[in-house]
């Protein structure tokens, strides 16, 4: 089966027929539309495809579906909304996240074995407070040293429009959206998480500038997988333009996972850059500012962060858009790109093109997003590594009268790099 398939209308009797009601569904489809709309404000940006000197990504083999939301989910919030991301525990077991912010994993002896665990492993806070950074919280990038004690950068949304206090009632959800990376940790190898310390003390990453009602969608989004490079453990995030902020991929790093506010981020010259929590008094916002990385050759991207044993260099992978001189034409889908520092990226090349949710017409293919690369044969714990021939993970959206449903899979095909 290819990447792109045919658009799959999806009867309203499935629906009857697990016995979920119409009046949930409809609050549940209010959030998907809300989730593709924020995908296209994130995700939307416009880089050069030409001049890139890698080289063509194969597909090889048919997709296999992972996650199949009509047949696995434990209920109908329980959507494939993250990048795939996978560790193994102490006793050998594969935990892989792909959860919404009510967080489940899929767990199995194996990358190519895991399944749906009903059991929610985190539920999100929906603090009406943006003072707390706890509202809708999404388990992001999970990594553990010996498998029992797992920490976890969250990407968590305020969402302004939703709380009374936040007077952002009625208004557009762009204009409400502030965001923020936390820490939680789980001392049970993944079956419980909970926050590395009382909201806030758990921030690890916000801009300088707090809430303000109609202000636009700012702060940190979006944290890659964390990778362990010369002692620190690395992440990308995405930063939007807001006030003296750029708009970009930020890098940051810390030696210490336990302690949210040890992370300093790229600011040009080194890591020098540390994170505040903005409800507190600053004396210089300037020096809380990230600088991102290789923006005309990455965009925004963020999804996938790995060491590639084949290039010997580190891999991203991400979803955007990019201009084809060639063809004239804006070209959508899943890219990647190298670098052998993590802060100075090749120009993207396209791995695939596809429809994404922000290109996506009436009548097109179903489109896909949340593109992950891991590989069954990585010798981490942390699938931190791949090799020439990983899976690229991604989630289907599934529409039905040319509107986008819950109905999501996660599925995955196995690439092929070359030099």
């Amino acid at each position: 089966m290819s990447l792109l398939r045919t658009l799959r209308r999806t009867p309203s009797s499935r629906l009857e027929a697990i016995g979920w009601s119409a009046a949930l569904l409809a609050i549940v489809i209010g959030f998907a539309w809300f989730s593709v709309k924020s995908y296209h404000f994130v995700h939307g940006d416009i880089a050069g495809l030409g001049g890139s000197q890698l080289k063509p990504v194969q597909l090889i083999g048919s997709e296999q579906t992972v996650f199949d939301w009509s047949k696995m989910a434990c209920e109908p919030r329980d959507i494939p909304d993250e990048p795939a991301r996978a560790y193994r525990d102490a006793a050998g077991q594969v935990h892989l996240f792909a959860s919404h912010y009510i967080s489940r994993a899929m767990v199995g002896p194996s990358l190519d074995s895991v399944k749906q665990d009903c059991q929610v492993v985190l539920r999100s806070t929906l603090s009406a407070r943006p003072q707390d950074f706890a509202d809708r919280e999404w388990i992001a990038s999970p990594y553990t040293l010996d498998g029992k004690t797992v920490f976890a950068l969250i990407h968590d949304e305020y969402h302004g429009w939703q709380h009374t206090v936040a007077d952002c009632i009625g208004r557009p959800f762009k204009d409400c959206l502030y965001n923020a990376v936390t820490l939680v940790r789980s001392d049970d190898s993944g079956l419980n998480f909970q926050h590395a310390a009382p909201p806030p003390g758990n921030l690890v990453a916000e801009i300088p500038y707090r809430y303000r009602p109609g202000g636009g969608t700012y702060g940190v989004f979006n944290p890659s997988n964390i990778v362990l490079k010369d002692g620190y453990f690395y992440a990308l995030a995405v930063v939007q333009r807001y006030r003296a902020q750029k708009s970009g991929t930020c890098v940051m790093r810390t030696r210490d996972l336990a302690v949210p506010g040890s992370w300093r981020a790229w600011d040009g010259d080194g890591y020098n850059v540390s994170f505040v929590d903005p409800y507190k008094p600053i004396t210089a916002s300037a020096d809380h500012l990230c600088e991102p990385v290789s923006s005309d050759a990455i965009g925004t991207m963020s999804s996938s962060l790995t060491y590639n044993t084949f290039f010997k260099k580190y891999l991203l992978v991400g979803a955007g858009s990019a201009y084809d001189p060639a063809k004239r034409r804006n070209i959508y889908g899943f890219f990647y790109s190298l670098s052998g520092d993590l802060t100075h990226w090749s120009q993207r090349k396209l791995v695939h093109e596809a429809e994404v949710p922000f290109s996506y017409h009436c009548g097109d293919s179903d489109p896909v997003q949340y593109p992950s690369v891991l590989d069954p044969a990585s010798a981490s714990r942390n699938f931190e590594t791949t090799g020439r021939t990983p899976y690229l993970y991604f989630t289907r959206n599934h529409y039905s009268g040319c509107r986008q449903t819950l109905d999501r899979d996660l599925v995955r095909v196995r690439i092929k790099f070359s030099k």
